[in-house]
């Protein structure tokens, strides 16, 4: 078996064991993020951020989550690239995530999952592995994570960056250089997304009768 297979195999089961451990840890009670990130901690961070995206793989924007969620990725992101121990925010640690909500990521992560392991191998490793290339991958992270973190109330503008940030981490998780590559796809999807966002939104306030609302 070679190594990247091995990685592989690690990541799946570290994975599995975070969702089990999600399920025993909120059976009746919610989080806090400081506790979440205790609880994954020694996982690391690529199964800590896809966690934290399942939150957002639903049209409805999360306002009250978002924000905090997206600078955790951030950080995470950063470290996992500097290969150092999780760590976030003060500021964020004590935002609780509700029961409902943890029970909800646990059963789309095995969801997800499920339907993924079949496709996902190790391949065109140079994208996950060249430094260069990782440090595009973290550009990419971070990029998604602060559109992610914008506080709109506006339908899939945390579902879109948030399926560039799980296509990307999984991709990694797995050194799976084609979801690599539907990542970056994603990432330029995201970009046009927001620019025709901004672009509506502008031109709207720029219309005489907007100001009437």
């Amino acid at each position: 078996m070679s190594k990247a297979q091995q990685k592989s195999k690690i990541a799946n089961s570290n994975l599995l064991e975070a969702i089990e451990l999600i399920e025993k840890e909120s059976e009746h009670r919610g989080l806090s993020l400081g506790e979440l990130v205790d609880l994954l901690g020694e996982m690391g961070h690529g199964i800590l951020i896809l966690l934290l995206c399942l939150f957002f793989l639903q049209p409805i924007p999360l306002p009250g989550i978002s924000t905090p969620i997206g600078m955790i990725i951030i950080v995470s992101a950063i470290l996992q690239f500097l290969n150092k121990a999780p760590w976030i925010p003060r500021r964020f640690r004590l935002h609780v995530i509700p029961q409902k909500a943890l029970h909800k990521i646990a059963v789309v992560a095995r969801k997800i999952w499920s339907r993924l392991e079949r496709f996902l191998n190790p391949r065109l490793l140079f994208l996950t592995r060249v430094p260069v290339f990782r440090f595009v991958n973290l550009l990419a992270l971070i990029l998604s994570a602060l559109l992610l973190a914008l506080p709109l109330p506006i339908p899939f503008t945390n579902t879109v960056p948030a399926i560039v940030i799980l296509s990307i981490v999984f991709a990694q998780l797995e050194e799976d250089g084609f979801l690599i590559l539907f990542g970056y796809f994603m990432t330029f999807v995201m970009l046009f997304f927001f620019y025709s966002l901004g672009t509506g939104i502008w031109s709207f306030a720029q219309r005489p009768w907007a100001s009437l609302f």
